[in-house]
């Protein structure tokens, strides 16, 4: 070899590096150290991991979202029918207190006040006494009505207690912690409907179908009267099909048990009370008790 011949830096004896072995190339000097592989311990977890969110409809869903799988008209008949028979003497005996109630209020003495008026001659006595009556009867009436109202507010409570599994009792009937509010929803009520009669009737059916949650809103969720009902009319819009067609079910009902000289009440009454509460639980996933329905096991 010459003299001028360069040397291998790696050659024996040339007092250089020894050169690598078969191991891994070493990393060239000052450049960055190469980042792990996708998926080391260094990379987020991949799309669908344990941080995504569960599915939807998946067990983290909370109270009062809206479950998606609305109920159907037989499925709420059948399980209203079931509590119904397993607490029927409960539900009997309210549907009576409600008559009762409704009876006296709303009967009056106009009867026995219009004799009087017949067998008067004096114009003004009789002009005086018509008026007293008037004033008389409808003072009976609205202080029948809202009582009415608020033993229907209690029946939707009992209802309630039913659909999470509890068997209603005179005991719980009266344990809601918002009378006022119930009698303000039943005021808020009487004056929709006074408007729905005065246009031709069309807002009475709007508020009959609409309002019907509105106890419920306020019994079990603790909304103010106005909430309660514009919140109803949310709900029923949004399941229009499903609360309409079960609503006219009962109506259907409930007809044929006036038919049976009222008889028939004692039954249709509970079991619409039941069938609509089943359905709001439904409708804002709260909670329902396990039982045998026309669609299979009711789920909580």
């Amino acid at each position: 070899m010459s003299e001028n011949t360069p040397r291998d830096p790696y050659g024996p004896g040339s007092g250089g590096p020894t050169p690598p072995s078969s191991g891994a190339t070493p990393p060239s000097a000052g450049g960055p150290t190469q980042p792990p592989a996708y998926g080391g311990p260094t990379q987020p977890p991949p799309y669908g991991g344990g941080s995504q969110p569960p599915a939807y409809g998946g067990p983290a869903a909370a109270y009062g979202a809206q479950s998606s799988n609305p109920f159907r008209v037989g499925e709420a008949l059948s399980f209203g029918w079931s509590r119904f028979k397993g607490n029927w003497l409960f539900w009997v005996l309210f549907v009576l207190l409600t008559f009762v109630v409704g009876a006296i209020f709303n009967s009056g003495s106009v009867g026995d006040i219009q004799e009087q008026i017949n067998a008067s001659s004096d114009p003004e006595a009789m002009q005086e006494l018509a008026a007293s009556a008037s004033g008389a009867s409808s003072l009976l009436q609205l202080i029948g009505s809202l009582l009415v109202a608020v033993l229907q507010a209690l029946g939707i409570n009992a209802a309630l207690r039913e659909v999470s599994g509890e068997k209603a009792s005179w005991g719980t009937l009266f344990k809601v912690n918002n009378f006022g509010m119930i009698i303000l929803a039943a005021l808020l009520l009487m004056v929709a409907s006074f408007v729905g009669v005065l246009l031709c009737g069309i807002g009475l059916i709007a508020v009959a179908v609409f309002a019907v949650f509105t106890y419920h809103n306020v019994v079990d969720k603790g909304m103010n009267a106005w909430a309660a009902f514009t919140s109803s009319f949310s709900l029923v819009g949004k399941n229009f099909g499903a609360v309409f067609l079960l609503e006219l079910a009962l109506f259907g009902l409930n007809i044929a048990g006036a038919l049976l000289c009222g008889l028939g009440l004692f039954i249709t009454v509970p079991l619409s009370l039941l069938a609509i509460a089943f359905a709001y639980r439904r409708l804002t996933g709260g909670p329902v008790a396990a039982g045998t329905t026309a669609a299979g096991p009711a789920t909580a």
